[in-house]
């Protein structure tokens, strides 16, 4: 009975988008709660493993996430859900401050601090046992700030890296009522690995490894399963400031949903989504732009769509 509950409670996967806040949809998911995670996929992929320079630099992030399909576990489309529709637009600001007195173990250190603004739309219709019901909501507000107090990063000439441990903080708009949130209402903790490697001339390969540890949402009395993310990046310098290539992402939910000390997602329902797309960069030493377009495929238990963002990196 209470696996039936709970699938009843979860019937449909929206994904996760958007910028180190991702907003869920209550009642509508099947891997984790909402089928969202605190982490946006795909964002960290350019320069993951590299540290900005002394001082203080400014990042801003704008991205667009489009889905008109929800999967279920065979990896097909779910019967029940019909004109599935989700919209979500965001808009996050980022803070690094890197120190040029301290170190630790040999690493440069740094502190960041991101804070997000997040747009959501939502509607399908779901079959009940009372028949159709069509269920949609629209909601906008402050997402969920991520606090990342020391990294710590190591650069040689043809190699970077960086280790660090990413803080989500239910700061966010939330109410268990709505289909939508900007916040998702729990903390998260996510140590994490960067890396960025020269193998060959203008060559660049990044990637960003984060096992994401979740804690229980108190309004509901839900706990996501963990996660694992790699975002990456294969870029060729065109030239010493273009760089042309492919960016996207790998997500795998690893461990099950915990609600009333039951586990309710099994192997058989945790969520799973691969992207790929092209990307740009254009970066000069005092300024630069990312654009990239990541498609999703080989998703479980998840919205299924296409990603669009722009970056950009500035210093004063």
């Amino acid at each position: 009975m209470k696996n039936k509950k709970c699938t009843a409670r979860r019937a449909l996967s929206p994904a996760s988008i958007t910028l180190a806040m991702l907003p869920f949809f209550t009642g509508v998911a099947v891997a984790t709660e909402g089928g969202g995670s605190v982490y946006p996929s795909g964002v960290n992929t350019v320069l993951s493993g590299k540290l900005p320079p002394p001082g203080l630099t400014n990042f801003v992030y704008v991205s667009d996430y489009k889905a008109t399909k929800t999967i279920g576990n065979n990896g097909s489309e779910k019967p029940n859900i019909h004109n599935f529709d989700l919209d979500v637009k965001a808009l996050a600001l980022r803070f690094d401050y890197t120190y040029s007195d301290y170190s630790i173990l040999g690493a440069t250190l740094s502190s960041r601090f991101i804070i997000p603004l997040v747009k959501g739309n939502v509607s399908f219709d779901v079959d009940t046992p009372a028949g159709r019901v069509h269920r949609s909501d629209r909601q906008e507000g402050v997402g969920d700030i991520t606090l990342v107090p020391l990294l710590l990063g190591w650069s040689s000439p043809g190699l970077s890296q960086v280790v660090a441990v990413d803080i989500f903080t239910p700061t966010g708009s939330y109410d268990k009522d709505r289909l939508f949130n900007p916040g998702r209402n729990y903390w998260s903790f996510a140590p994490w690995y960067g890396i960025t490697a020269y193998p060959i001339k203008n060559l660049e390969v990044s990637a960003k490894a984060l096992y994401i540890v979740n804690k229980e949402n108190s309004a509901t009395k839900y706990k996501s399963g963990n996660e694992l993310n790699i975002d990456y990046n294969i870029g060729y310098n065109i030239t010493p400031t273009l760089q042309l290539g492919v960016s996207g992402y790998f997500y795998k939910q690893i461990t099950g949903d915990d609600q009333d000390i039951v586990t309710t997602s099994t192997e058989d329902n945790k969520g799973r989504a691969f992207a790929i797309g092209p990307a740009m960069k254009y970066q000069t030493p005092a300024w630069g732009f990312v654009a990239k377009w990541q498609h999703e495929s080989m998703v479980l238990n998840r919205a299924e769509g296409d990603k669009f963002w722009l970056q950009a990196v500035f210093r004063f």
